[in-house]
């Protein structure tokens, strides 16, 4: 990841470098009943995240350590204090409406065609939700597995839903079933999607994985803000 020793400031959307064009977004939500969420990615690829509890920035563990901006951590705050402000302001415009709650699109499926006895990844991809807030757990053959997500994040959809991605390394062996169980408060309950291991089956993951990227692709992590609150249109633009 060469290119990341290019990114010198966040105020970027699009930046030319190395003769390619990349895609630096800074996204950031604001909400009432909970804290600022605030990360930057490039080329839909998380960089960092905020941790305000904290105080400091969360880096991708790829991104060298000379290429890790310190005064972003500042930028951030102050990105943190105008989502607070606005907040408030919104709570009190009539015209305010809370964005509506969205349940999660679940689907599971492996990195690579199962081998039996030879270690893989389980991957279960949770896509358009909202708020940004969800319960994942794993199980084996009915029993569950600890898993440690190194860097699992909510990342931001166009539409101001979340994305995110949780991974269970596993070895395939003939009539394993794994489980992927999603909590999330737009649900009624939790839904669980399973994985059964046929070592003799026509694999099909590759397609799964070759599909799932072109979806990804076509979502586009957009640079730019979404808010707790839609506005309803108004007739004149505020005065600045």
């Amino acid at each position: 990841m060469k290119y990341l020793y290019c990114m010198l400031i966040l105020s970027g959307a699009v930046y030319i470098c190395a003769q390619r064009s990349h895609e630096l977004s800074l996204n950031y939500g604001c909400f009432e009943n909970s804290d600022t969420r605030m990360s930057v990615t490039l080329d839909g690829e998380e960089v960092f995240y905020a941790d305000f509890e904290e105080k400091r920035l969360i880096w991708n563990s790829r991104v060298p350590i000379y290429a890790r901006v310190p005064i972003a951590y500042n930028d951030s705050v102050r990105v943190r204090s105008d989502c607070k402000t606005n907040v408030e302001r919104w709570k009190q415009d009539p015209s305010a409406r809370a964005k509506p709650k969205e349940a999660p699109e679940i689907l599971i499926y492996s990195r690579d065609e199962e081998v039996e006895n030879e270690e893989n990844t389980l991957i279960c991809f949770m896509n358009h939700f909202f708020p940004p807030s969800i319960n994942i757990k794993w199980t084996k053959n009915s029993v569950e597995e600890t898993v440690e997500d190194a860097l699992i994040r909510y990342l931001p959809n166009p539409d101001g839903t979340f994305y995110v991605f949780s991974y269970a390394n596993f070895v395939p062996r003939q009539g394993d079933i794994y489980s992927c169980t999603v909590e999330h408060e737009a649900l009624e309950q939790p839904e669980t999607k399973f994985w059964e291991v046929d070592t003799n089956k026509i694999v099909i993951g590759p397609s799964v994985f070759c599909g799932l990227g072109l979806t990804l692709g076509l979502l586009g992590v957009s640079a730019g803000t979404f808010f707790f609150f839609e506005r309803k249109p108004v007739s004149q633009h505020p005065k600045t």
